[in-house]
């Protein structure tokens, strides 16, 4: 190998160094984040501040793992739902729902990664907080390309689906969250529920 080429070789395994310290740093800072809003949520006296400041805590740490799960190109999407599905489930203690997951492996570019990522959490969530009031069920997360640049995120429950005249159906803030990421994903998102479960639907620019 000429000396040119080694040069190369080393600078680009120096900056391959820089970029893993810069991610990994990243990620500490979001959990550390994460731990904070965490600890004063359990502080807090009152339960809307303590629940919103629980809901900070857990989403700081999705975008802290995103990072874990960058690479020069994008982020690694299935990896990072790989990593999240176990502790979506732990989260909502030993009776929650199975979360299936079926991910194709591709790269995602860093603005629609953190909005998805946040998507997924709030879909997840409330399925496991709200399809299963007297019983387990199972939560899929389906993730695929969609033809001409596009990735379709589905999340399907087997629970009780809810009332679309409701607040929750109108647009409660999980909800209204969802569509506005979805906006800046430059993508589209749609949700339909019966009394055998809800399908919520997100197509979007890789």
């Amino acid at each position: 190998m000429s000396e040119s080429a080694d040069a190369n070789h080393s600078a680009e395994a120096a900056a391959a160094r820089a970029a893993s310290e810069m991610r990994h740093r990243a990620a500490n800072i979001f959990q550390l984040l994460a731990a904070l809003a965490r600890m004063r949520s359990q502080k807090a006296a009152d339960p809307e501040l303590k629940r919103q400041l629980a809901w900070m805590a857990d989403a700081i740490g999705s975008l802290g793992a995103l990072e874990r799960h960058r690479q020069a190109e994008g982020v690694d999407f299935a990896g990072y739902l790989a990593e999240m599905a176990p502790v979506w489930r732990r989260r909502h203690g030993l009776n929650a729902a199975e979360v299936a997951l079926e991910a194709e492996s591709f790269l995602l570019g860093d603005n629609a990664a953190a909005a998805v990522a946040v998507i997924a959490q709030e879909l997840v969530g409330n399925c496991l907080a709200h399809a299963f009031p007297d019983r387990p069920g199972r939560v899929v997360v389906h993730l695929a390309r969609a033809g001409e640049g596009r990735c379709q995120l589905t999340v399907t429950d087997d629970g009780c689906g809810f009332d679309p005249g409701s607040e929750e159906g109108r647009d409660g803030f999980g909800l209204w969250l969802v569509r506005s990421l979805a906006s800046q994903a430059r993508g589209e998102f749609e949700l339909a529920t019966s009394p055998g479960g809800t399908v919520g639907r997100l197509v979007f620019a890789i």
